[in-house]
C-alpha cells in the first residue's frame, strides 16, 4: 500500500481524505499493525490510488497473506512486466534451509516454469 501511496506521492492524510479511510488506519495498515482490511476498505483506497489492475490484483491478494516476502512484493511492484499468476507463484514457493533466491532469480524461475508449459 505504502508503496502505491508514494508512487502518486500522496501523504497518509490525503489518500485518507480521498478515500474516505481514516489516516491513522492507513498508517497501521501500512505498518502492518493492521492486516486483512475489508473489500470494500481496499476498494475505496485502490480507487483513491488509481492502482493499476496487476497491482490492485496483488493488495487484494496480499490482504489475505500479509506474510508474503516484503522483497518479493517491493520488486513485483516496482517492476511492470512481473505477470501476477508469477508473483502468486513464487510467493507461494518454500525453501529449504536458510538459502533464499533474490526476488529477480525466484521470478525468473517462475517465468520459465511457466514459458515451458
Amino acid at each position: 500500500m505504502k508503496k502505491l501511496r508514494e508512487r502518486r506521492t500522496f501523504s497518509q492524510r490525503e489518500l485518507g481524505e480521498l478515500s474516505e479511510v481514516d489516516n491513522a488506519y492507513i498508517y497501521r495498515l501500512e505498518t502492518g499493525e493492521k492486516v486483512n482490511p475489508t473489500p470494500e476498505t481496499l476498494t475505496k483506497l485502490l480507487r483513491a490510488l488509481k492502482a493499476p489492475e496487476r497491482d490492485a490484483s496483488i493488495l487484494r491478494w496480499l490482504a489475505d497473506r500479509p506474510n508474503t516476502s516484503p522483497d518479493l512484493v517491493t520488486y513485483t511492484l516496482d517492476t511492470p512486466d512481473v505477470e501476477f499468476d508469477h508473483f502468486v507463484t513464487a510467493a507461494g514457493m518454500s525453501f529449504r534451509g536458510d538459502a533464499r533466491p533474490t526476488p529477480e532469480a525466484l521470478l525468473a524461475k517462475v517465468k520459465r516454469m511457466y514459458d515451458e508449459e
